[in-house]
Order: structure tokens, then C-alpha cells, then sequence
């Protein structure tokens, strides 16, 4: 047999007189005094390399080959392709296959249906819990017995959301539709840990996210309107019109009754006046559901909004969402928007000025660009294509706001395919954890794990306080330290040391043996894309350096050397993109 060395040693890139230094492939002389580089070093090397390729590579503008198509399509509709799916999708032909994802209802829901019963809060109201957390308050135990059922209640109802989520992100066939769900779940988000939120967030994703992220706009934006979730998040519940002259001299005078000077009631008096309207359901309504930033509207515009939106408040003591209109929080002033004033029937309650205002927005120019820009950055590229934002606005206007025809527009463009967008995109943390579980059938014990493993690489899912959401560009997700984690978790989960999650046997079953062919191997599986030339070089000498330290002889030593190729791979720049 040939000195592995030798044989392998163009593919190597090795110096021509260093060649033969190697010891056979089952030569059992171990090398002394050295030590293989460690994978968290390897991981270092190959993303310090690659960024500086991206610097000086020259863009490639061949179009993509109908094998890069499926690859480009999985990357980006799916949370990872799992093995296997790449031939499936190419078996059954890729517009099939995006037509089938296009149309969620009709796919086999593979259990979720049994899945979704062992929550006990998903399925009930805002009412119903908030009659559970209302009888734990009146709990007539010990004060700490009380606060322990409390907070047990909190994490039960965060924890449920959390597993649900990743449970249908893992396991559901209509991938696209999870996809989309979290596009939405970012664009109208809320933080589960703000009041009441913690027991509303539940019914929020499976009444609004889940069922209106593929249906019309217009809808979508009512419900989330008259969710208690978002009226909560975003102070909406609490705000009321201004106090009127007569009302604000009330205050003074029950001020100076108590003893107040002049200037002390005047001053009670001025925090009453700005306690009353809250603007900012209004501002984040235009800012980041409707319009985009500063995109046709002013300062004016948002405090008009905010009067029009007085008395759209909350009320958990009746059976249902939780929302209610109350009158008597409502400014009956007049108002215009953007120039438009605001209809108000005699006979019609201060409601319908929301109404009027959302079904605007809704249909508004600006609204349609501003959507279509950040679906088309989330599908395509950071760098929104011009042609596809237009042609996708273009749907949303004549579609009247059906989000389902916006994607597909998406999809169909023929810019889609273009290289340039091609591996584009960098995974959040739901992405990289999602995908390389999917990506090496890795069994999870129980879908928490995977929640809190999201929520260690930084992105706890509905838990930003910005009410911008997580960002989905990779600028937001590339720092150094959050890299570091990723790096220890990829290497981690390979070696079986992530409580709940391992690799099985038979991601490994009839691998060859010879560690080049098995590295090769592996990256087939994992990174189906393949790697970079500078990552493929740093992890071919790793191996080497392995094989020459007698680390690769035995049946242990090889599946040690595959984990370790595991961890380096899913911790690899080209693991990250999309």
C-alpha cells in the first residue's frame, strides 16, 4: 500500500520533500512530541481565512447549476436541509417542491396534532390563564409557597412557547411556513417577560403568528392590533385621552385642599397630563409594522395616531382574547393623518378612527415597499435586490396585501438564483442550532434543550425587549464572542457533551475508512454546499496532523476523528451561511 503521505499528498498541498516524513495510513508508530492543533484553534484559522477571502475574492457570476438551485432553496426555506432531502427535492423537481411549500395546509402535519396537546397552556385564552395566575395571587398559603406557584406558572407558559416553536421548526414538513412564522414572529414582536405578556404570548402565536403569516396583511395587522400581547408590550392598554381643562383645574384644587402650594398642584397637574396618551403602539405601528422609518409621516402624525388609538385597552374579567375597546379612554377630538383627516359616524364608537387608520397603513404605497423590502432581505440577500423589492411590492398592491403571492413572487424572480445571493446569508442562532440538529439527526431529549441552546447563543425566542425583533442581517450576528459559542456548541454536540442532544450511530453507519475519504465524506453530509478552499486546506491538515500523531489507527481513534470533523464543520464559516 502507498505511504498515505505520498498518496495523498497533492490533494495535501504539502512540500514535495516533507512528504514522505508521513507515517503509512495503518503504520501503528505513534509520532511523539507533538500535539494536533485543537478544533477551537482549526475553527479560528478557517474564520480568520475566510474573512479575509471575502476581501479579496473575486465575485463568481456563473449562474448557479440545478443541484446549487436546491441547495440555494433548501438554505433558505428550510431551518437546514436533513439528509436525504436534497434528493428528495431533486426527485420530485424544485418548482414542485416550492409549489408544495407555498401551500402548507395541504402537507401532512406528521403528529404535530398529538405534539401540540401535551402543552397544557397552549390551547386555552388569555382568559384562562389569567384566571390561573389571578388564583395563584389569591392563594391563601404562605407567601412563599404562593410566589413559587407564581414563578413556576411564568416558566411553564415561557418554556411552552419556547419548545413549541423550535418542536415545529425540527420536525414540521411545511418548513417554509415555520420560516415565514418567524419572519413575522420578528417583524410584530413581543417580550414574553413584560406583564402580562408572559400569559397572552401563548394564544398571540397560534392565533396571529401562526395563522395569519400566510394570509392577507390587512387582518394581520387587526389582530395584532387588538392583541392584548401587543397592546400590553407596547403600553397601548394604558393609554387615555389627555385631561381636559376642567378636569386638569380639578386635580389642582384637590391639591391645594391637601395642603399643596400653587406650584406643587400645577405640577401634579402636568404629570396627570402627560400620564394620559402613551404614543408608542403609534410610532412602532408606522415606524415598524406599517411604513418604515420616517417613511412619510411626522412627529404630528404619530400623536394624532396615538389619540386615535385612546381606549383600545385590555380587559381579562370576560371570557376571550383579553381586548377591549373602552370609550371612555377615548380622545373624541378631531384628527387627520398625513394629511387625511379621520371620519367619525355619529352613531360609531371612537373605534373605528383605528380601524380607518390601520386599513390606511395597511393599503399605503409606502407600507407595500417597506414589507417587500424586508421579506425580500430575509428570502434573498442583506442587500435587498431593487428588482425583486419592486416586483414583490408590485404583488402586494395588486394582491391586496396576500403574503403568500408576495413570497412567491419572491421565489419565481428569476434574480433569485443569482450567484450573488448564493450562500449570502448568515444564520441567527435559531438557524445554526435548527440546522445542525437537522442536519446530523441529532436526538434531542426533549425540544427545551434546544430553546435554551438558542437562548445561550444569544437570541431567546420572544424575549427581545427591542420592539424591533431580532435582526436577521449578519452583521448583527458575527461578533467575535457570540462566535466563540457557537464554535464551543458545534464542537460540543459532536462530542455528545450538550445535556440532551446526541449524535447517533447512525449518522456515522458505513463511513469509509481512509480519513481523507471520511472527511470528504462528511462534508457531504453536513455541508452539502461544500467548503471554501481555505477551510477545506486548514481542516485537511488537521486530519493529516492527526493521522500523523497514530490518532486515526484504531476503530476509537477514527469515530474520535469523525466527531472531531463534525464539530469543525458545523462550527465552519460555510456551515454558518445560507
Amino acid at each position: 500500500m502507498k505511504e498515505w503521505a505520498v498518496y495523498h499528498g497533492r490533494r495535501l498541498g504539502l512540500h514535495p520533500t516533507r512528504r514522505c516524513l508521513a507515517p503509512p495510513l495503518r503504520s501503528r508508530v505513534r509520532a511523539r512530541g507533538q500535539s494536533g492543533d485543537s478544533p477551537m484553534r482549526v475553527l479560528f484559522v478557517v474564520v480568520a481565512l475566510s474573512v479575509l477571502a471575502t476581501g479579496l475574492a473575486a465575485q463568481e457570476l456563473r449562474p448557479l447549476t440545478e443541484d446549487e438551485k436546491i441547495l440555494h432553496v433548501l438554505s433558505r426555506l428550510t431551518f437546514g436541509p436533513t439528509p436525504g432531502q436534497f434528493g428528495n427535492v431533486k426527485g420530485m423537481g424544485l418548482d414542485k417542491w416550492i409549489e408544495q411549500q407555498l401551500e402548507p395546509e395541504k402537507l401532512p402535519r406528521i403528529d404535530l396534532d398529538k405534539k401540540f396537546a401535551k402543552y397544557q397552556l397552549l390551547g386555552t385564552t388569555p382568559f384562562e390563564q389569567a384566571e390561573i395566575y389571578k388564583k395563584l395571587q389569591e392563594d391563601k398559603g404562605e407567601e412563599d409557597q404562593m410566589m413559587q406557584d407564581l414563578g413556576r406558572f411564568r416558566r411553564q407558559a415561557r418554556a411552552e412557547i419556547r419548545a413549541y416553536v423550535v418542536e415545529n421548526a425540527m420536525g414540521s414538513s411545511a418548513q417554509l411556513f415555520e420560516v415565514l412564522n418567524d419572519f413575522w414572529r420578528n417583524h410584530f414582536a413581543v417580550d414574553i417577560a413584560k406583564d402580562s405578556v408572559e400569559y397572552t404570548a401563548t394564544h398571540y402565536e397560534i392565533h396571529v403568528i401562526r395563522k395569519m403569516s400566510m394570509g392577507r396583511f390587512l387582518p394581520f395587522l387587526q389582530a395584532t392590533a387588538t392583541h392584548p400581547a401587543m397592546l400590553v408590550f407596547l403600553d397601548n392598554h394604558i393609554s387615555r385621552r389627555p385631561p381636559s381643562k376642567s378636569e386638569l383645574k380639578q386635580i389642582e384644587n384637590r391639591y391645594r385642599r391637601r395642603g399643596s402650594t400653587r406650584e406643587q398642584a400645577r405640577e401634579q397637574a402636568e404629570i396627570a397630563k402627560q400620564r394620559g396618551l402613551n404614543e408608542n403602539y403609534a410610532r412602532e405601528l408606522m415606524e415598524l409594522h406599517t411604513l418604515g422609518v420616517d417613511n412619510g409621516y411626522s412627529q404630528e402624525d404619530v400623536e394624532m395616531v396615538a389619540r386615535a388609538f385612546t381606549g383600545w385597552s385590555t380587559d381579562f374579567g370576560a371570557d376571550g382574547t383579553g381586548f377591549m375597546y373602552k370609550d371612555g379612554m377615548h380622545d373624541p377630538s378631531r384628527k387627520a393623518v398625513m394629511g387625511r383627516s379621520i371620519p367619525r359616524g355619529r352613531r360609531e364608537t371612537g373605534m373605528i378612527e383605528g380601524k380607518t387608520i390601520i386599513g390606511r397603513l395597511a393599503k399605503h404605497k409606502n407600507t407595500a415597499n417597506f414589507i417587500a423590502t424586508k421579506l425580500v432581505r430575509y428570502l434573498v440577500n442583506d442587500d435587498p435586490p431593487p428588482k425583486i423589492v419592486a416586483a414583490a411590492a408590485k404583488t402586494f398592491k395588486a394582491k391586496k396585501g396576500d403574503i403568500r403571492e408576495v413570497v412567491r413572487t419572491i421565489l419565481k424572480h428569476p434574480e433569485f438564483f443569482d450567484r450573488r445571493h448564493f450562500k449570502a446569508k448568515f444564520k441567527n442562532p435559531l438557524e445554526f442550532v435548527t440546522s445542525a440538529l437537522r442536519a446530523t439527526e441529532a436526538d434531542v431529549s426533549a425540544p427545551k434543550v434546544i430553546a435554551d441552546a438558542v437562548a445561550r447563543l444569544g437570541m431567546p425566542i420572544y424575549g427581545c425587549e427591542d420592539p424591533t425583533g431580532w435582526d436577521d442581517t449578519a452583521e448583527a450576528w458575527r461578533d467575535p464572542g457570540v462566535m466563540a459559542l457557537r464554535w464551543r456548541f458545534a464542537l460540543n454536540l459532536a462530542r455528545g457533551k450538550v445535556r440532551g442532544m446526541k449524535i447517533g450511530e447512525r449518522f456515522y453507519y458505513q463511513l469509509p475508512e481512509d480519513p481523507l475519504d471520511l472527511m470528504d465524506s462528511l462534508i457531504k453530509k453536513v455541508v452539502p454546499q461544500g467548503l471554501g478552499s481555505n477551510t477545506y486546506a486548514v481542516l485537511e491538515r488537521a486530519v493529516f496532523k492527526r493521522v500523523q500523531e497514530g490518532l486515526a489507527e484504531s476503530e476509537r481513534g477514527r469515530k474520535e476523528l469523525a466527531r472531531t470533523i463534525v464539530g469543525v464543520l458545523l462550527g465552519s464559516p460555510e456551515f454558518q451561511q445560507q
